[in-house]
C-alpha cells in the first residue's frame, strides 16, 4: 500500500510539472527566431538598433553627417534598408567623397532612399514589384529564387525588429535615380572661363 501511495504521489508530481511546463512553455518554444535579445531590441528605436549592432557604423556616420539620425529615432514606423559597413567599403572612393561633400544634398537623398514609410516584413516586400521610399523614388524589388533584392542590393539579414519599424541589412549602397554622381573612373574637372575685355 505504501509503495502505491509513493507511486501515486510521484505520478501526481510529474503530471503537475508537465502541466506547468505546458502552460508556461519552455525557453525556445513558440517563435524559433525570437530570443530574449529580440525582446530587448524591440524596445529600441531603429537608430539605436543600428548603433548597437556594430555592423552599420558607416551608415550611422552618414546619417549623422546628413542630420538624419533623428528621423530613425522618431515614431515612424519605418522600414530601413541598411547597408552594412562592408557595403560602404565597396563604394568607390570618389563616390564616397561626392556623397559626403554634399551631406544635405546627395548624401541625404541617398539615405532617404534607404527608408520606406511603414513597416514592411520581407514577405511583404517580396510580394511587391516596388517599395516606396521617404526620398520619393520607389525601389525596384526582385524576389526570384528565394533571394530578395531591393534596388539591386541583396537583403542579407531580414526583419530586424525595432520599436519604430523594421531593418533589413543589405549588401550595397543604393543610389537614387535622380542623384547623379561621377563614374568611379572619372574625376571632376573644374573649368573656368577667363574673359578679358
Amino acid at each position: 500500500m505504501r509503495t502505491n501511495y509513493a507511486l501515486c504521489i510521484t505520478a501526481l508530481a510529474i503530471g503537475a510539472a508537465v502541466l506547468i511546463c505546458g502552460c508556461t512553455g519552455l525557453p525556445g518554444d513558440g517563435d524559433p527566431n525570437r530570443t530574449d535579445e529580440t525582446a530587448i531590441v524591440e524596445n529600441l528605436t531603429a537608430d539605436e538598433v543600428l548603433a548597437r549592432d556594430g555592423n552599420f557604423s558607416a551608415f550611422i556616420q552618414a546619417l549623422d553627417a546628413a542630420g538624419l539620425r533623428g528621423t530613425l529615432a522618431g515614431p515612424g514606423p519605418y522600414t530601413v534598408f541598411a547597408p552594412t559597413d562592408e557595403a560602404f567599403s565597396r563604394l568607390p572612393e570618389t563616390t564616397r567623397e561626392e556623397l559626403f561633400d554634399d551631406p544635405k544634398g546627395n548624401l541625404a537623398e541617398t539615405l532617404l532612399y534607404h527608408m520606406a514609410p511603414g513597416r514592411y516584413a520581407t514577405a511583404e516586400i517580396a510580394a511587391n514589384d516596388t517599395v516606396p521610399t521617404v526620398q520619393g523614388s520607389p525601389i525596384a524589388v526582385d524576389a526570384a529564387g528565394g533571394n530578395v533584392t531591393v534596388g539591386g542590393a541583396r537583403v542579407i539579414r531580414r526583419d530586424i525588429p525595432a520599436a519604430n519599424g523594421v531593418i533589413h541589412a543589405i549588401d550595397a549602397v543604393m543610389i537614387p535615380p535622380d542623384v547623379i554622381l561621377l563614374p568611379a573612373d572619372e574625376t571632376a574637372v573644374n573649368v573656368t572661363e577667363n574673359s578679358t575685355g
